[in-house]
């Protein structure tokens, strides 16, 4: 029997809207074991602990997983990857970043990797917008000073309207902040190794040829880049201004953290929105600092398109079909693949 594991933290949430898709994703694999005449099982590890690593035996006879952010390192995939006499052939990625897996050595142990491009990007697109009014806003500190039933101290709040905006990163997520951020009448610069000029000159956006020159021009800078780098370090926070608002609902590593915790607190900056759990020994009261634990993608609609996005290339797998969004194609030579049909090919 082959089994299929689904191990990302919200495939099975209850949704707060209950839109009509809701349970589509969970259907679609019930069905795939339900007409495999008892050859598939579906398997949820939905409250496993992403933090942990992964031991080999837990992917004993998994032929595909559903992947949260835990690890898939080489020395695991070597294991259990099906080139290797082992039984796994996909790993879906629940999101669109795939750090946790080293795609090499996936390609190398027979083992496709997808993603779910675009799925959340207005969510994120969204919380982001949300990140940067709260930060402008100083909306924590005003909270901590409000609800202790004391009145107003230290600087204000920002004007947003009008300022510019900075992306580092204009894939569909930046795009998204973009749009949003329009009915604020702000003007926009943007830097991306890959620019999308075309878009750029519909939305009146100008290019900028570096970081370094966004830090220097935005008032409002946010990071939206599918980098392994860090991009804002201590040498791109001293080219911002003391009103500069940074925010990054992307990815963690892409900031100095530490870095820019001091030039919050030392007033280089205005203040920081950060997407992640802050997980640093430097505490956060009293300071225009915004954290949230990864949430960027947890509306109604954001899950629904991971949940299907996934569940879909398991399905397509199963069938015998090539699925979609593969990101390390050269895994398709592999004997493993070989015998994989494309889509249209299948409905002849």
């Amino acid at each position: 029997m082959e089994k299929v594991i689904v191990f990302a933290t919200s495939f099975l949430d209850d949704l707060i809207t209950h839109p009509k898709e809701e349970g589509k994703a969970r259907r679609m694999l019930d069905e795939l074991a339900d007409g495999s005449g008892g050859t598939i099982e579906i398997a949820y590890r939905c409250d496993r602990d992403p933090r942990l690593p992964l031991g080999a035996q837990e992917l004993t006879d998994a032929a595909a997983v559903i992947s949260d952010l835990e690890a898939y390192p080489s020395e695991l995939l070597e294991k259990v990857g099906a080139a290797n006499n082992g039984a796994l052939r996909l790993i879906a990625r629940y999101g669109v970043g795939f750090d946790a897996v080293d795609l090499e050595a996936a390609t190398a142990a027979g083992v496709m990797v997808t993603n779910c491009p675009g799925c959340n990007a207005l969510p994120t697109a969204e919380l982001t917008v949300m990140t940067i009014l709260d930060v402008a806003g100083r909306r924590i500190p005003h909270y901590e000073t409000a609800s202790r039933g004391k009145v107003k101290r230290g600087p204000s709040r920002l004007d947003v309207s009008g300022k510019t905006l900075g992306l580092i990163g204009t894939g569909s997520i930046g795009k998204n902040v973009f749009e949003l951020m329009k009915g604020f009448n702000v003007k926009g610069v943007g830097y991306d190794p890959y620019p999308d000029r075309q878009w750029a000159e519909r939305v009146n956006l100008r290019y900028l040829d570096s970081p370094d020159r966004i830090c220097e021009h935005a008032d409002i800078i946010t990071l939206h880049a599918a980098s392994n780098d860090t991009i804002i370090t201590e040498r791109q926070l001293r080219r911002m201004r003391p009103t500069t608002v940074l925010v990054n609902c992307a990815r963690r590593h892409l900031v100095d953290n530490p870095a820019v915790y001091h030039a919050v607190k030392e007033g280089g900056i205005w203040g920081y929105g950060m997407d992640e759990i802050w997980d640093l020994d430097l505490p956060l009261q009293g300071l225009n600092i915004v954290v949230s634990p990864h949430v960027g993608s947890d509306t109604d609609m954001g899950k629904i398109g991971m949940q299907i996005m996934t569940a879909q290339p398991v399905v397509d797998l199963m069938r015998g079909i090539r699925p979609r969004h593969i990101v390390n194609p050269e895994v398709l030579k592999s004997p493993v693949h070989r015998h994989l049909k494309d889509s249209a090919a299948s409905m002849r």
